[in-house]
């Protein structure tokens, strides 16, 4: 049924269809933490999140996107391997294990398969040679910075940039529940604190957060403010593929505008 969706059934499983499934798949299913902003349950076994995924199109981050690629990819044979990682934005810190990765290999070669990542994520496998992978107008590697310690990069106003760091250790289902938890449940975590939405297609980057939309193409972004409750269910639902209702649209911005306003934002 997923394969019948991006409309990818019956392919060889090869390298071209890793990257189509990749490309599809971030162009579907929208990298979203609309379900943690309602406070809906988010179990993590695989039957739940091909239910929110992919049948009601709730969307997803990492553990849950990524998540559901894992289980995906050992179900039509390949043998993924799941580590978790560190977002770092370039920067010299040490934060939680808030991020889940993928590798594959195939002929010999081991690719990162990233559809968690959000708006600055590759569509692509990314070679994990440190070789750079082109991404239409965007440029990924996997690069080993030091013994051990693996950064996935894009090419950013003139040279690479760490989006997140990750080790090659042995990680588990138990490891994914804790990270979970608190990417959804501590109030200091970015998704219980801000609506974040996208959508990575061909020719463009649809990204909200929170009350700012913006749409990212090669001749230049599109910004604008979301304005009433109105406005954010049509980009919620016309531009990136989320289904909610008008009742959980108007909980949203009343959320987001009250506190705006309570912080003079």
């Amino acid at each position: 049924r997923y394969l019948e969706i991006l409309d990818l059934t019956g392919r060889n499983h090869d390298l071209g269809f890793l990257s189509e499934l990749n490309r599809r798949h971030v162009a579907t299913f929208a990298f979203s933490s609309v379900g943690v902003r309602l406070g809906d349950d988010l179990p993590l076994d695989f039957a739940s999140l091909f239910d929110r995924i992919v049948t009601r199109r709730r969307g997803g981050y990492c553990f849950e996107q990524n998540g559901l690629m894992f289980e995906i990819l050992e179900e039509l044979g390949f043998a993924p391997e799941m580590y978790l990682a560190r977002v770092i934005y370039n920067q010299d810190t040490h934060p939680g294990l808030t991020h889940r990765v993928t590798l594959v290999e195939l002929e010999g070669q081991k690719y990162l398969l990233e559809v968690g990542f959000g708006s600055m994520g590759p569509r692509v496998p990314v070679s994990m040679t440190g070789q750079e992978t082109q991404d239409g107008t965007r440029v990924f590697r996997v690069k080993e910075p030091q013994p051990g310690e693996w950064h996935l990069q894009v090419f950013k106003d003139g040279d690479f940039f760490s989006l997140y760091r990750f080790e090659l250790a042995r990680y588990g289902q138990a490891d994914c529940e804790v990270g979970h938890f608190y990417s959804h449940k501590s109030p200091r975590a970015s998704f219980v604190n801000h609506l974040v939405v996208s959508r990575i297609l061909a020719r463009e980057i649809r990204s909200l957060r929170d009350l700012d939309y913006r749409v990212m193409k090669e001749e230049g972004d599109r910004e604008q403010t979301v304005g009433d409750a109105a406005h954010l269910h049509r980009i919620l639902v016309d531009d990136l593929n989320i289904r909610v209702s008008e009742n959980e649209s108007e909980r949203l911005f009343r959320d987001l505008a009250s506190r705006d306003a309570e912080t003079g934002a």
